[in-house]
């Protein structure tokens, strides 16, 4: 859940949500992760959970704590539009998480997400597991929701005046914040593949002491957390530059051949570090010590914090999404990249992009840092 919210942020940095509504909240992990994110903005958070013990349980959870925004359980959408009144039905964010799942028809889903985009004001979240039928659920409302407003805008193109065309088209419509750049059919549709990402959360010392590998050794410190994910906002997707455009790289030979006689003095003790820091030794695996998995949450961190300072991608379609995990050969790095193929971003493509230190040493250093989920310029 924290993953997605972050996700949503890092797209809209200007988005500061004020009202939510967590659609099937469980006890409520949607609402700290979204305390997490966004502190001070929320003011109301109005929690649609069926189950009364579920209910029961994240009001034990927020007990005692401090600063709280206003919250209200209800029982079902119903109960939620009956209770209020209609100028304030609409939430700035709205998120249903593992929840269209334990739905069994397509028509009673295609319902729910209906009531739901009715209720959000800006952005709506849908996450689901990360199997071939979460992702597929994910497709399904991705695709019913994007055809209803394009819809919805020609209905509305063709009831008004020539004047203000351009108004109501500004107004209506949606597009995808994350993670797809492109508002088109889904690519991984006709290449047999699923869109799905993964999540590290370590376990914790109860679960490795009860649960047990099926060879019968202890479980390592983490486990990887499928899911599929969708956020859509309200409006038009944003026509930006791509951000290659009029950049030209030069090749490994073009940079030394700008090289001064001084730049060539290359220390020995560099030059045999950075060999070294090429070679990866093999390790034997350890199920017991979890040393490297806390080394791994200290590099996402220090990502995390150096995206933060060379800022943020922008809503146009010149950024594609890493499906799957980059490979790297020597030298090599070969990514799929989900990206848009128009600048409007009406439509995409699965694209195999391969980056070559010789050919590309900017683009070569970026790809190398590069991890599945990650943003890629074209």
């Amino acid at each position: 859940m924290c993953s997605v919210v972050l996700q949503v942020r890092r797209r809209l940095p200007e988005f500061s949500p004020a009202r939510v509504l967590d659609f099937g909240a469980g006890t409520g992990s949607a609402f700290w992760a979204l305390r997490e994110v966004w502190p001070h903005s929320l003011e109301k958070v109005n929690l649609v959970e069926p189950s009364q013990s579920m209910q029961r349980a994240g009001q034990k959870l927020i007990q005692g704590q401090k600063d709280l925004p206003l919250i209200h359980s209800y029982d079902s959408i119903q109960s939620l539009t009956k209770s209020i009144k209609k100028s304030d039905r609409e939430h700035d964010l709205v998120i249903a998480s593992y929840v269209l799942g334990e739905i069994p028809s397509l028509k009673d889903r295609i319902t729910v997400v209906r009531q739901l985009w009715d209720l959000t004001r800006d952005v709506l979240v849908l996450i689901e597991p990360g199997t071939p039928q979460g992702s597929n659920i994910i497709s399904q409302m991705r695709s019913h929701i994007l055809w209803m407003e394009k819809r919805k805008c020609r209905k509305s193109k063709d009831g008004a005046d020539e004047t203000t065309k351009d108004l109501v088209t500004q107004k209506n419509g949606a597009f995808i914040v994350a993670p797809c750049s492109h508002d088109g059919q889904c690519p991984l549709e006709k290449a047999e593949k699923y869109c799905h990402f993964v999540q590290r959360l370590e376990r914790t010392s109860i679960q490795r002491t009860f649960k047990r590998s099926k060879g019968g050794q202890p479980l390592r410190g983490f486990e990887d957390e499928k899911f599929s994910f969708i956020a859509v906002r309200r409006g038009q997707r944003p026509q930006e530059p791509w951000p290659l455009d009029g950049l030209k790289f030069d090749t490994l030979k073009e940079q030394q051949a700008k090289r001064s006689p001084e730049d060539l003095e290359i220390d020995l003790e560099e030059l045999n570090a950075s060999q070294q820091a090429d070679l990866i030794p093999f390790e034997e695996p350890d199920p017991v010590n979890y040393d490297s998995d806390v080394m791994e949450s200290d590099v996402a961190d220090e990502n995390e914090e150096e995206e933060d300072e060379r800022g943020h991608a922008d809503l146009g379609g010149g950024w594609g999404r890493i499906i799957y995990m980059p490979v790297r050969r020597g030298k090599q790095v070969t990514m799929d990249v989900c990206r848009s193929t128009k600048r409007d971003g009406s439509e995409g493509q699965l694209q195999r992009v391969v980056v070559t230190k010789s050919k590309n040493p900017a683009l070569h250093q970026q790809a190398r840092k590069s991890i599945w989920g990650d943003l890629w310029p074209f």
